[in-house]
């Protein structure tokens, strides 16, 4: 059992992986730098563990229902779930998911295409009717997670986050007045050494292009980073 009674669960694979499944050249430094950045922030946070869940499931939301379930064998109260996608993703998301699960049971960082960067659930929470019918890898995970809450409703964080699943998302996220200059410069590089398409007319980027992105990718055997 844990010790703790948070923990954050890190849905990654390698850079290399990352950089080979989305298509975006020369981009490791920035896939490195997301997971680099959920790791530090973990390591900053009290009474919080950071997992490295494994893939168990057929499907995606089976997926993640494992990683929560096993999360709660564990001893954990209050799970949040990450991709390493989402290079903006930092100390100051996590801890403000787990301070809104102090006082509600459902919390998502919110992405602009309609997707989620971050879902958190506290111990209060049935899973299963959380996730049931979320069409997952489109731009209506959001609206679906939402309607799965239920009367009591999500809390929803303040920063929408883009995660990074293909190169038309490079061009969108540099213009991001909220941009960090690390961040802001390794887009920079990334641009400069490999032109990428100009970002989809008519609004934000459906979620096609996910494959086992934030997707939340795996499920424990739950790993202590």
């Amino acid at each position: 059992m844990a010790d703790s009674t948070r923990c954050v669960l890190l849905f990654s694979r390698k850079p290399s992986e990352e950089v080979a499944a989305k298509g975006l050249r020369r981009a490791r430094p920035l896939f490195e730098l997301a997971g680099r950045r959920i790791r530090d922030a973990v390591a900053l946070l009290p009474d919080t563990d950071l997992l490295i869940p494994r893939q168990r499931g057929g499907s995606f939301g089976e997926r993640l229902a494992n990683a929560l379930r096993d999360a709660r064998a564990l001893g954990y109260r209050r799970i949040v779930a990450v991709p390493a996608d989402t290079p903006a993703l930092g100390e100051r998301h996590l801890r403000a998911a787990f301070e809104a699960l102090e006082s509600r049971d459902v919390v998502l960082g919110p992405a602009p295409d309609g997707g989620v960067y971050l879902i958190g659930v506290g111990g209060g929470v049935e899973v299963e009717p959380l996730l049931l019918g979320v069409r997952w890898r489109t731009s209506a995970v959001l609206r679906d997670l939402l309607a799965g809450a239920g009367a009591a409703g999500a809390a929803l964080l303040p920063d929408w986050l883009a995660d990074l699943d293909r190169p038309a998302d490079l061009p969108g996220l540099r213009v991001d007045p909220a941009l960090d200059p690390i961040l802001a410069e390794l887009i920079k590089r990334v641009l400069t050494a490999a032109p990428t398409a100009a970002p989809e007319a008519g609004g934000p980027p459906g979620r096609q292009a996910l494959a086992a992105p934030i997707s939340l990718r795996g499920p424990p055997a739950l790993l202590l980073a």
